[in-house]
């Protein structure tokens, strides 16, 4: 759970101290107003008053805000449902969990440090993942000198990580780790990925392909056998229907029937 404790501790700090100087700052700003509108009061500036008090209350919303999620961590990333913690905690005892950075790869999760003002630490489940591509930059050495990871979720939305040249090994284990545990993800091609899913139409498709992907590796079932038997079970269905010795032999039975 360190890597986990880590990026929860940076969350609580960087929204703690922005929270307090938001507080601070519109603290300032009020004190001044109020102290202008006492001693030396301009009545052509009483819009300038109005919104200033306006953008003052809206920064000591926004600050108490902040503190509020620097305490409740878990319930910002999680939402009220405690199942899925409860999954990720599981998840983390495993000794293959994979921690680059900013980043934290269990077997059914994705966390992701980003300096977003009200959404710093993303979870995304692995299963919502339908597409994964590395981009190492290599300098004068073999090593890389910067390595980015693209990730795409069911909503086609982006979630970028850049990792420095310390990290990018590490970043390349959570992508090889992501592509074996969800083998269906597509990882080839980004720049194919981005043309073929340049339309609605072409999104649906993608997303159709991935089901199909899923629940055939998932099931260890061969969808295409499944399909042609299906198929060639119908050919020999309507031949029989339509076999021109048994009609006959039918219409000989009628026949004898009726004399």
């Amino acid at each position: 759970m360190q890597p986990y404790y880590a990026i929860k501790l940076k969350c609580f700090i960087l929204r703690l101290m922005m929270g307090c100087s938001l507080l601070l700052i519109s603290i300032g700003i009020t004190v001044s107003i109020v102290q202008e509108i006492m001693e030396s009061y301009d009545i052509n500036s009483k819009l300038a008053y109005i919104l200033g008090l306006v953008i003052c209350a809206l920064m000591v919303l926004l600050g108490v805000w902040l503190i509020y999620q620097a305490f409740h961590f878990e319930r910002f990333v999680f939402g009220k449902s405690k199942s899925g913690y409860v999954l990720l905690k599981k998840d983390m005892q495993n000794e293959s969990v994979v921690s680059a950075g900013d980043l934290i790869v269990t077997d059914q999760f994705l966390l992701l440090f980003s300096l977003h003002l009200l959404n710093m630490c993303k979870v995304i489940r692995l299963d919502n993942i339908i597409a994964c591509f590395e981009d190492p930059v290599y300098g004068t050495v073999a090593k890389p000198s910067e390595y980015t990871l693209f990730i795409y979720d069911r909503d086609f939305k982006c979630h970028t990580i850049v990792l420095d040249a310390k990290q990018s090994e590490a970043g390349h284990l959570a992508k090889l780790k992501i592509s074996q545990t969800h083998p269906w993800i597509y990882a080839v091609s980004r720049d194919t990925f981005l043309d073929r899913t340049m339309t609605k139409n072409g999104r649906r498709n993608f997303l159709n392909e991935i089901e199909k992907r899923k629940y055939k590796m998932s099931s260890h079932v061969n969808v295409e056998a499944e399909a042609e038997t299906e198929i060639d079970q119908m050919v020999s269905d309507t031949r029989k229907k339509l076999d021109f010795h048994s009609i006959l032999g039918k219409t000989d039975k009628n026949q004898q029937k009726k004399k």
